[in-house]
């Protein structure tokens, strides 16, 4: 069975210290049908010139350096997906710090096609420092990927994220409405859009990328980050991307299936309830984390009226 081409969507800014090991992860990919797009978000150091030496050292490749729109990660990705020669298109995502292991494309390729019926893939990440030594392991989930959990979690990291023409051409149908409300992470609107619309995703065991953890991360997951992601809870940060992506979905609701619509309505008319007058649980409504922990924590936010 031939493995179909895959358009590799990367996008960068300012990552000259390490964009030239994830270049070189992707060129000795096992599965070598691929194109690279990296669209550039107005970096200042040594980025476009790594970029534009790889592209004349591999002339043979369709490898195209574009201008990114400069309003951050999620519209720089979410732009570059949009782009119409990608109607139809295989496509995984791509961050700039990282290094893919030789068989990620392979394997999410082999996983989807395998007749799982799944139609987004990702997996985990092994944590490293900057200097690619290792940390730890991105969490092995065990609750289902269903849309109750992409209300209130991300578990797509997209940089793990590979996906068919199905998927691809599903959420680029929404891109213009969804660019334009200001969605605040791409690869969670992934998560949020395939799952309430009936798509089902695999969640691989198998690591596939080094994952670096550094201080120009956008957002980390290495535990020394914890206090800050705490205090971002407890300043209201969560419940403001909670709102933003609420309303991209009630703009998207057309899209939805009638049971991701219903659960959207109630977790709607649920965080507008005042506290003292909240009867159930966020896991009453079908509302959930990946975790029991997590589960707490989300009962104590929903009880600070933090959530």
């Amino acid at each position: 069975m031939k493995l179909p081409h895959v358009h590799i969507l990367l996008c960068t800014k300012n990552g000259g210290a390490f964009i030239g090991a994830q270049l070189y992860s992707i060129l000795t990919q096992t599965h070598q049908d691929w194109s690279l797009w990296i669209s550039d978000d107005g970096s200042t150091d040594q980025t476009l010139t790594c970029v534009r030496d790889f592209i004349d050292a591999n002339p043979d490749r369709d490898i195209q350096l574009l201008n990114g729109p400069q309003q951050g990660c999620a519209q720089n990705f979410m732009t570059l997906l949009a782009r119409p020669e990608l109607d139809g298109a295989w496509i995984a995502f791509a961050d700039q710090d990282d290094v893919w292991m030789p068989h990620k494309l392979t394997r999410a390729l082999d996983m989807i096609w395998r007749g799982t019926g799944a139609e987004i893939y990702a997996s985990r990440s092994i944590y490293t420092d900057a200097n690619l030594k290792v940390l730890g392991m991105s969490p092995c989930y065990r609750r289902p990927f269903e849309f109750g959990n992409a209300l209130v979690q991300n578990v797509l990291r997209g940089n793990t994220i590979v996906m068919p023409p199905v998927a691809t051409d599903f959420l680029r149908s929404t891109l213009p409405f969804s660019v334009s409300a200001g969605v605040p992470f791409h690869d969670w609107w992934v998560y949020q859009m395939a799952t309430g619309a009936g798509f089902d995703v695999i969640h691989d065991a198998k690591p596939g990328i080094f994952y670096r953890q550094h201080d120009s991360n956008l957002l980390g997951a290495h535990r020394t980050r914890a206090f800050s992601r705490g205090g971002a809870l407890l300043r209201r940060v969560f419940a403001h991307w909670l709102d933003q992506n609420l309303s991209v979905l009630d703009g998207l609701t057309p899209v939805l299936t009638s049971r991701s619509r219903q659960l959207l309505f109630d977790f709607i008319d649920w965080r507008a309830q005042p506290l003292s007058g909240r009867r159930t649980s966020p896991q009453a409504l079908g509302v959930y984390r990946q975790s029991h922990a997590g589960d707490l924590v989300l009962g104590a936010l929903a009880r600070l009226g933090k959530l």
